[in-house]
């Protein structure tokens, strides 16, 4: 790795650093919503901690990617002294990188506020993992989409598809039985169908980030 990709990852966490700060507390408060007591709180936090999640990461595909090519950076690329794959991993070492910091504070929080909430059971915590894992899975398909998307069309559909899998995951997760019947568990069940359900959310995780490195890495006008 040349100094050059190493400059322009620490470009994208340095531009982004108010952004992963404010993510960051944003999901930690939600999760001390979530615990403040009642039902109702518990619901609020929940909500708002999953759409800090989701948000940032679209957030880090619009404004890192797409914008960049909807304002031409092409001319910038093209005047650096290193290839387009060059580039295209540096910017997605450097999202994904963005990205990774709330995503480990936000999901820490919300598994220390079940292991430690005496009202919360702690067969919610294979769920939990789950969903943050599926979350970071939906962000690299995110960025996997951005890198390759050409158009706002394609970019807006992919930003709606991607919003709607995480309440389809939810809903379809609770259901299936070696999950949903464990839930309300005084303690975690890691049973083989959670470990199922995590082992295909981490290769979708992986064929996202390696998709680009094959396709978008070997264009000439990628962005």
């Amino acid at each position: 790795m040349n100094i050059v990709v190493r400059k322009l990852i620490a470009k994208e966490i340095y531009v982004n650093r108010w952004f992963i700060a404010g993510a960051a507390i944003s999901g930690v408060v939600s999760v001390l919503i979530a615990g403040s007591g009642g039902k109702a709180a518990f619901n609020i936090g929940a909500l708002t901690w999953v759409t800090t999640v989701i948000a940032f990461g679209v957030m880090l595909g619009i404004y890192g990617i797409a914008n960049e090519r909807k304002e031409h950076s092409l001319l910038f690329v093209l005047s650096l002294p290193l290839s387009t794959g060059d580039y295209v991993r540096a910017k997605q070492a450097g999202l994904l990188l963005t990205f990774l910091a709330p995503w480990l504070v936000s999901s820490a929080a919300a598994v220390a506020l079940i292991l430690v909430h005496a009202d919360i059971p702690d067969g919610l915590v294979p769920f939990t993992v789950l969903l943050c894992v599926f979350m970071l899975a939906n962000f690299s398909v995110v960025l996997c989409g951005a890198l390759h998307a050409t158009s706002e069309a394609w970019m807006t559909t992919l930003i709606i598809v991607t919003n709607m899998a995480v309440s389809v995951f939810m809903f379809s997760v609770v259901a299936i039985p070696g999950i949903g019947t464990s839930m309300l568990a005084p303690t975690a069940v890691w049973n083989d169908t959670v470990w199922a359900v995590l082992g295909l959310e981490l290769l979708i995780f992986i064929l996202a980030l390696a998709m680009p490195w094959f396709v978008a890495a070997r264009r000439r006008d990628f962005i």
